[in-house]
């Protein structure tokens, strides 16, 4: 069996390599629907998070954690940040473990910040996207409707995707079209069957 991490910065395109993977019959498991079933479901994480942001307004209208009033504040704030982090891990670390329990051949596990939570080590490889710096910044700002400062602050409390590179086994430029980062990922699958 493979345990890949599929990681990227912040709009590099992850989801559209994620789907394409899953188009080829693997299985997937994402550490961002992770975070958001924690934050909705999970009782004693959720009042860990509230307690932590008390002096803020972090609640929607329906009384859940907004995603997005917790992210304005976290990527401005890196202690928050960090502290936010030390909550949520431990638990989309132990939902990852028990999905590669349950799965075999490749299993691929999406994992935003990856080489930030420091979790290298539960995979055999790591598929890095990529994408570059303008197309990362028009995407976030159109996706997420966020300021071209918003967009920064997101960009910029992650480690440079540089860096992830050297880090990497794979990597995948989805700077153009669909279809040229389609082609890269059957490319990588081709390598990863033949390592089974």
């Amino acid at each position: 069996m493979i345990k890949l991490a599929l990681t990227g910065n912040i709009a590099s395109g992850k989801t559209l390599v994620e789907t394409f993977l899953k188009e080829q019959g693997i299985v997937t498991v994402d550490a961002d629907k992770i975070v958001h079933d924690l934050l909705k479901n999970n009782v004693e994480i959720k009042n860990q998070v509230i307690e932590l942001f008390q002096n803020f307004d972090i609640l929607d209208k329906t009384g859940e954690i907004s995603r997005l009033k917790v992210g304005r504040i976290v990527f401005k704030d890196k202690g928050k940040l960090k502290k936010l982090e030390n909550i949520l891990h431990p638990a989309v670390k132990l939902q990852i473990e028990q999905f590669f329990k349950e799965n075999k051949n490749i299993a691929v596990a999406v994992i935003p910040l990856l080489f930030e939570a420091n979790l290298e080590n539960m995979f055999d490889y790591i598929l890095l996207v990529t994408a570059d710096f303008d197309t990362r910044v028009k995407r976030l700002m159109a996706r997420s409707n966020l300021t071209y400062e918003e967009a920064m602050d997101r960009i910029n409390s992650q480690m440079p995707q540089e860096d992830k590179v050297a880090k990497s086994d794979f990597i995948i430029d989805n700077s153009s079209t669909p279809e040229k980062t389609k082609s890269q990922v059957i490319d990588v699958l081709g390598k990863l069957k033949s390592l089974i």
